[in-house]
């Protein structure tokens, strides 16, 4: 079927007596002449993106049939909404190539996603040891992740973007000036927004643009046309997206491989009593199970984009498509009925942990750390110290800016320790997602790209690598509170998730007391200690001579971090504020340093100006230095410990 001859084709330019033939002639020149040069941009997307699907004008075509299926009857296109329907299709994928961008390579690594990405890569590859990758492969696969992570933003520039010829003269994808500048952006929005949430659609999208002056009486509904695109987009997973030959010569890999293989078997939808109903042929066998499983998400995204959609279209009294929902995806066999298995039978049977809190006490907790007590604050110390330093990073802070202040603080007979930093702050998004997904490590993810633009080109490196050490302090106390600002958001975004009975229990996330939102930003943490922590295996007990002896708050922190790069204060009851160090441990005398390696007191004797250190630095081959170290020679006249340290 040719695109012309699709409902909404006809509807906006065939059939429609309620408009001017000279309107439809515009309208539907203005088109031609858009897709002609899109096509072109299309093309160049096999080079940048080798293993994608096809995404070339076929696809965009194929668009104004997957629009007619779920419009047919329901909703029809005015002539230039008809233009911007199809201007925003053609262009809503083309930025997955260089030449969507004048400058290509060039303006594509000076995008931060683009430096993240790269840096991410080059750190991953470091860590994993996989240094037989080249430069050029780590730049390609940066370009791949950046080019599909920015492509529907970089859509939206395209219908007023200029290409350049060499003696300077601008081409663009909409020819008529008077066109571009009134429907361009417009067009560029729409395109954009196939990646947006439908929440956002409604909150941006929702001023229709009236009549282009002289031209046309027709206005533009815009949430009309970008729920079209939208679903469109989604529901085209038919063999067209993924010709058998193609594959064989593009020989894609991995989940890629995958994704070819099972739309290439997959038929047009049809409806079925106002329900999209998919098919297949042939079967899926055993060998195709994992295809199988994409189309089951596929289809599944599908039935939800629907639904959002349809709900969204209901509120605002407009008309309705004539589908809201996929049959079978209620379940895998289910959808089997229809997208068939040869030899096999699709039951969600996913590995799965019911016992979440269990396996998080067992792996973030006692079994793991073991029965120290103190290991929860070195876990809290580590958090608070990466969040400073990818403040100073985000900021240009100076080296040494930034406080971590520990507290102990007694509420109605209860004993409460506190943690709080100026560090970068969490969101709520990050708050009640990578903060409690355990083993997810925030900094070194996507996400963390994704949430401060520019993290991982900034070339930060953070000591927390596993994702699991936050959960270390339920075994201080099953009530915990963390309440958290970002830094560059208002006094009054901090919110507090609360755990009222540990790791068995729901979380509840409330609007924090303005009296516990660090003022300048960043993060507190709070846990209600199960004992006194003086007491026998509290906190602060130690066993000194085979007695059990309580130690100062301040000597446990500075024996947890000795040399860490951030300022440590330790508030205690009945106790002064007491900065512990900075930056110091390189100079003080080794007395003073064996004393809080050792976690004991110093005794600020006056010392004879004729004792030598015997403390020796440790350089590398750059001068830089790691370490002091000595070699004893007694089994008395020293604190006989040591320690060695990560990050602090």
């Amino acid at each position: 079927m040719s695109y012309k001859d699709t409902w909404l084709w006809r509807k906006a330019f065939v059939e429609p007596r309620d408009t001017s033939i000279d309107d439809r002639k515009f309208f539907e020149k203005q088109y031609d002449s858009m897709r002609e040069k899109s096509s072109l941009l299309l093309q160049q997307i096999p080079s940048d993106m080798k293993e994608l699907t096809v995404h070339d004008i076929s696809h965009v075509d194929a668009l104004w049939e997957m629009g007619s299926i779920i419009s047919k009857d329901t909703v029809e296109l005015n002539p230039p909404e008809a233009f911007v329907f199809g201007g925003a299709v053609l262009i809503h994928d083309a930025a997955m190539s260089l030449a969507a961008y004048p400058n290509g390579m060039d303006a594509l690594k000076e995008e931060l996603i683009w430096k993240d990405s790269y840096s991410r890569l080059m750190m991953e590859m470091k860590e994993t040891g996989f240094e037989e990758i080249t430069e050029a492969e780590l730049i390609e696969q940066a370009n791949v992740e950046a080019l599909r992570k920015l492509h529907a933003s970089q859509a939206e520039k395209l219908p007023t973007q200029a290409w350049y010829t060499n003696d300077s003269h601008p081409e663009y994808l909409i020819d008529n000036s008077e066109v571009r500048n009134f429907y361009g952006p417009k067009i560029g929005q729409i395109a954009h927004s196939h990646w947006w949430s439908v929440a956002q659609i409604e909150d941006e999208l929702s001023n229709d643009l009236g009549p282009l002056g002289g031209r046309t009486n027709n206005s533009i509904d815009l949430i009309k046309i970008a729920c079209l695109l939208r679903l469109s987009d989604v529901i085209h997973l038919d063999r067209r997206r993924a010709p058998f030959f193609l594959r064989l010569l593009i020989k894609p890999q991995g989940i890629s491989a995958h994704h070819w293989e099972f739309q290439e078997r997959m038929a047009v939808p049809i409806v079925d009593n106002g329900a999209l109903k998919y098919s297949a042929a042939p079967a899926f066998t055993m060998e195709q199970a994992e295809a199988w499983w994409l189309a089951f998400d596929a289809v599944t995204l599908v039935d939800k984009e629907l639904r959002d959609v349809d709900q969204l279209l209901q509120k605002r009294a407009t008309g309705r498509l004539n589908v809201n929902r996929v049959l079978g995806v209620a379940s895998a066999p289910e959808l089997s009925r229809y997208i068939e298995t040869d030899g096999w039978e699709p039951v969600d049977c996913t590995v799965r942990v019911t016992d979440v809190p269990k396996i998080v006490s067992i792996l973030g907790g006692k079994k793991l750390y073991g029965d120290n007590p103190s290991i929860a604050i070195r876990e809290l110390l580590q958090n608070s110290a990466d969040a400073i330093i990818v403040r100073r990073s985000m900021q240009k802070r100076d080296s040494d800016w930034g406080t971590i202040c520990v507290r102990l603080e007694v509420r109605e007979s209860e004993f409460w320790l506190i943690i709080e930093d100026t560090g970068i702050g969490m969101s709520p998004w990050v708050l009640t997602g990578p903060l409690i997904d355990f083993g997810n490590s925030f900094w070194r993810s996507p996400q963390a790209a994704e949430e401060f633009p520019g993290l991982h080109a900034s070339g930060i490196s953070t000591t927390g690598r596993y994702g699991i050490g936050f959960f270390s302090i339920f075994m201080l106390g099953s009530r915990v509170r963390v309440t958290s600002r970002r830094y560059d958001k208002a006094s009054d975004s901090g919110r507090t998730l609360e755990f009222q009975n540990g790791l068995g229990s729901r979380p509840i996330l409330y609007e924090a007391p303005p009296e516990i939102v660090p003022i300048d930003g960043g993060t507190r943490v709070e846990v209600c200690l199960e004992k006194d922590p003086r007491a026998f295996g509290g906190l602060l007990s130690k066993i000194v001579r085979y007695k059990v002896e309580a130690q100062k708050l301040e000597y446990l922190v500075a024996s947890i971090a000795p040399n860490l790069d951030v300022k440590l204060r330790v508030d205690e009851e009945d106790t002064a504020t007491k900065v512990l160090y900075v930056r110091d441990w390189l100079n003080i005398e080794e007395d003073r340093l064996f004393a809080r390696v050792s976690g004991s007191a110093y005794e600020n004797k006056k010392k004879t100006s004729t004792k030598t250190s015997r403390l020796r630095e440790l350089a590398g081959p750059d001068n830089t230095i790691y370490g002091r170290a000595m070699v004893e020679t007694s089994t008395f006249g020293s604190m006989g410990q040591g320690c060695i340290s990560v990050g602090g």
